[in-house]
């Protein structure tokens, strides 16, 4: 299964190892807020929108720090809101565009 970000990415980002579980055991869980948050599947893409993978590292690594946060929305950054506010309406966005060419 592909997700928003990618194991290397990921580690990246977190500087940890690429086999880091704590790390994989998040990824599905950081794409379905994502999903949930903004009602489109960006790991359907072909190319993974920019946005979502910024709004996945943010999301990544408020978690992986402090995993009392994990799938709280009260304790969300202001970017990450921001950020996820901005790939909502591009999913809206999609969505319409997807409705048209049906």
């Amino acid at each position: 299964m592909t997700s928003i970000l990618t194991p290397t990415e990921a580690a990246t980002v977190l500087r940890c190892e690429i086999d880091d579980q704590n790390m994989l055991d998040l990824l599905p869980q950081v794409d379905a807020y994502i999903e949930n948050a903004t009602g489109w599947k960006w790991t359907e893409d072909e190319v993974i929108n920019p946005t979502a993978k910024a709004a996945a590292r943010m999301l990544l690594v408020q978690w992986h720090e402090n995993p009392a946060q994990l799938g709280s929305e009260s304790v969300l950054s202001f970017g990450l809101n921001a950020v996820l506010l901005q790939l909502k309406a591009e999913a809206v966005r999609l969505n319409e565009l997807l409705e048209l060419s049906t």
